[in-house]
């Protein structure tokens, strides 16, 4: 660095020229809109996209619904994050101007990253080399559209094998509309793929395969931050999953969008008897099959979400989710979400639902849960089940429809709110609660059940089962009947 502060020192006052240092096998062009960096003898030539500090805040606005707005229904949850704008954050993790790191923009000589030119053979073969050499960091071309058209053996780019982290500085990954079918992306076994600001577009997987933009393999592991993953889709006529992201590996998803992705189950992500946890994220606008497809997220192995915004989904059971394993989700919105039959938010159909601080508004399901359709034992807490509704004749549980099989199942819900949700179908009931008759429990400790409507009675809380209540129950206000009607009584529920 001695020696590049000299040259430049000599240019002060003058107008910039071009300098060429030659040091300790490497050398670096100075000067020029363009920095190309030579590492040992007959290296190829990289060329930097001469980036700039911080880049863009946010991400790809299209069809999203910010999560200030949607989580203004219920206090605490608007953490001013005004629809993911997140700014500069000093210049990426500390390469800002006050960070004490590089600047982007600057001198790469010791920073250790591969800068990959604006070219899709550019990207592959740096993948190829990094797969050979160990991995490593490569820096894309700042606003770039890497375009894709060749089918490397169903994927766009080379099988991920090694740990590799891509800084895409705002650039777009996306298939050629005219190519084969293929995913971008695919995490072998040992690959650690770690992808930042960057979008993912029109992956399509082909038949007989999953995943329309990534698919993480057993023993691969995928971090996503800051990445938009919209418009990829798998073959729904071959039953595929996971029209955006099919992880059954582990998996990390943070600071990020999944916006209409289409898929088998799981239209935005499929997460297969693998863990994955999603964080401060937004899944938007999704599509899974309309004829048998199951939730925008589908989960049969181990799936957090926190903090999170899931709107505006279409699927046949679990619009937003469809849980078929261990589900928990906190401090996060449910909402605008659609079933052709059961759980207009949230179908958790074969394993135990955690719902914490959270808020399930305005879903709509056919047939029965227009917010909740839970058939397994769950846990719902301080969280508020408003504005959700069913259309069919018939239908039950507007609000939550519940259905414990097992003798020592049960659904506990706590400190929480069912209001204003309505099954005015013909013969529909249960506008707040429908509690099949079993061998399960339903326990009510401190909520509010009111303001709930359905054609027939009850409509509060319609209970045919063994049903318990703690604490301060208030069942008020509901048509045509708060729990008359029912097959069986609800302690302490008048009318």
């Amino acid at each position: 660095m001695s020696a590049v502060r000299c040259v430049k020192s000599a240019v002060l006052g003058r107008h910039w020229r071009a300098a060429v240092i030659a040091a300790a096998g490497f050398a670096t062009m100075v000067g020029t809109s363009t920095v190309a960096v030579v590492a040992g003898a007959g290296a190829a030539e990289a060329h930097a996209p001469s980036p700039v500090a911080g880049g863009e805040g946010g991400k790809d606005a299209e069809g999203k619904e910010s999560k200030k707005e949607s989580k203004g229904d219920k206090g605490g949850h608007d953490k001013g994050k005004g629809g993911h704008d997140k700014g500069d954050k000093g210049g990426h993790e500390g390469r800002g101007e006050d960070g004490g790191g590089k600047k982007w923009g600057g001198d790469h000589e010791d920073d250790g990253k591969e800068y990959v030119e604006c070219d899709p053979n550019a990207l592959v073969a740096a993948l190829v080399e990094l797969n050979e050499n160990r991995g490593g960091d490569l820096v894309l071309a700042k606003d770039c559209t890497y375009t894709l058209t060749t089918n490397l053996d169903g994927n766009g780019l080379p099988r991920i094998t090694q740990p590799i982290s891509i800084f895409g500085h705002g650039a777009t990954i996306a298939r050629a509309a005219n190519a084969d079918q293929f995913r971008l992306f695919e995490v072998g076994p040992g690959g650690d793929l770690k992808l930042r600001k960057l979008t993912l577009t029109r992956g399509k997987a082909a038949a007989g395969d999953e995943g329309g933009a990534i698919r993480v393999s057993p023993a691969g592991r995928l971090e996503l931050d800051d990445v938009t993953v919209r418009e990829n889709g798998t073959d729904i006529l071959a039953d595929n999953d996971a029209g955006g992201l099919q992880n059954d590996g582990i998996a990390t998803v943070r600071n990020s969008v999944f916006h209409r992705n289409s898929g088998e189950d799981g239209a935005a992500i499929a997460n297969n008897d693998a863990k994955i946890e999603i964080i401060d994220s937004e899944i938007t606008g999704n599509i899974a099959d309309p004829d048998d497809g199951f939730g925008a997220l589908y989960n049969s192995g181990t799936m957090r979400v926190r903090d999170s915004l899931i709107s505006h989904n279409d699927s046949v059971d679990g619009g937003g989710v469809h849980n078929d394993g261990v589900l928990e989700i906190e401090n996060s919105t449910i909402a605008h979400n659609f079933a052709a039959d059961d759980g207009g938010a949230i179908d958790s159909d074969d394993g135990p639902l955690y719902l914490r601080d959270s808020v399930v508004k305005g879903n709509t399901a056919a047939v029965d849960g227009g917010g909740l359709s839970l058939t397994e034992p769950a846990s719902v807490v301080g969280s508020e089940i408003v504005d959700n509704a069913l259309t069919a004749s018939e239908a039950t549980g507007a609000g939550v429809f519940v259905s414990m099989g097992g003798g020592e199942d049960a659904t506990s819900i706590r400190d929480s709110k069912i209001i204003g949700n309505q099954a005015p179908g013909n013969a529909a009931s249960g506008g707040g609660i429908f509690n099949v008759e079993n061998d399960g429990e339903l326990r009510l400790t401190d909520v509010k059940v009111a303001r709930n409507l359905s054609d027939d009675p009850a409509g509060g809380v319609n209970n045919n089962g063994t049903l318990f209540t703690y604490g301060k129950v208030r069942i008020i206000d509901n048509v045509p009947t708060n729990c008359d009607g029912g097959g069986s009584p609800v302690p302490n529920c008048f009318g």
